[in-house]
């Protein structure tokens, strides 16, 4: 029990430092995590909702819940985006404790996750504060919210061990993840509606695991529903698998960390 206590305080500890590190000697320090996201929306709803007048099938179909349904696809890729940079490198910038025989090294891809999940919940809070300014509002749907968010951290860390290992033997990865990122972003409905796109091209919608995540965000905010029974359960599946297997591989290959960093 002891040495849980000790491994949870050293979890928390690591997660605080990789969040602070990143505003660190800033002005605004914690507060560009709040800045960040809101200009973020502010852009994307100019240039997709005001300059190419981009229109969603929605209630009302106006450039403020067009605005509000493009910001709810953005969090969750900015999410796995984060996660998905940071593990290509994080076992290198943390090569001193490589060779640490008695430090868990497989502690790092549970911090990227969860360094990504606060600024995750900072971006929503941002969203659902705009989105009530907006004339949006919470049902009592928002229940599902950490169902959702443990799934996609189950899936995010299975993907931060798995990007984590390979970016030690691949120093290219570090230039690749924002391609495959930017692939992400654009074959998973955040721009556009599903239906929207050819029914031949669906598939490819469909197979993106990042699908579930946005329209389960946009059930909880704007449509005020959850998602369907099969989506739930096929996700839950691919995200335990994918963890399952991450944390098997990196456990597989730290012991070969040393002799390449």
């Amino acid at each position: 029990m002891s040495a849980l206590r000790r491994y949870l305080s050293l979890f928390s500890m690591m997660v605080k430092r990789d969040v602070l590190a990143r505003y660190k000697g800033s002005w605004l320090g914690l507060f560009w995590a709040a800045i960040n996201p809101l200009l973020l929306m502010i852009v994307y709803g100019f240039v997709f909702g005001v300059i190419f007048k981009a229109r969603w099938p929605v209630q009302g179909d106006s450039e403020v819940s067009f605005m509000v349904l493009l910001f709810c696809g953005l969090i969750v890729h900015m999410m796995f985006a984060d996660v998905l940079g940071r593990s290509a490198s994080v076992i290198r910038d943390n090569a001193n404790y490589v060779k640490k025989v008695v430090f868990p090294l497989s502690i790092f891809g549970g911090v990227v996750s969860m360094a990504a999940l606060f600024h995750f919940l900072v971006s929503f809070v941002v969203l659902l504060l705009v989105s009530g300014l907006m004339g949006g509002h919470l049902t009592w749907h928002i229940v599902f919210l950490p169902v959702l968010l443990l799934q996609y951290l189950l899936f995010c860390t299975g993907v931060a061990w798995f990007v984590s290992v390979l970016g030690v033997f691949f120093k290219d990865l570090t230039h690749i993840v924002g391609f495959v990122s930017t692939v992400f972003l654009f074959t998973c409905p955040i721009f556009f509606p599903i239906n929207y796109v050819p029914e031949q091209y669906q598939i490819v919608l469909a197979v993106n695991p990042l699908t579930y995540y946005v329209e389960a965000v946009r059930g909880i905010v704007v449509f005020h529903s959850f998602p369907s029974v099969a989506a739930f359960s096929t996700s839950l599946v691919v995200s335990s698998v994918v963890f399952v297997i991450g944390f098997w591989f990196f456990r597989k290959t730290k012991g070969s960390f040393a002799d390449v960093v």
